[in-house]
């Protein structure tokens, strides 16, 4: 068996690593969610999806408007 050396600076985390690895993670996690809530939005929002999904023709659509009641 070997002598027990006692190492000559204190042994403590990598903080760098640690940090690029979270922020790594963090945006590989964010950008992954983002991808599964769109994946799963099953909303209709034009008319090509009513017709698609109902197989039913568009006869009228209400237009968007700003909301400040001029033209």
């Amino acid at each position: 068996m070997d002598k027990a050396v006692t190492p000559n600076a204190p042994v403590s985390p990598n903080k760098g690593l640690n940090i690029t690895i979270a922020g790594f993670l963090g945006i590989v996690l964010a950008i992954g969610l983002i991808f599964l809530i769109e994946y799963l939005d099953n909303t209709v929002k034009t008319a090509e999806d009513v017709e698609s999904v109902l197989g039913l023709t568009v006869l009228a659509a209400v237009p968007v408007t700003n909301g400040k009641g001029g033209k």
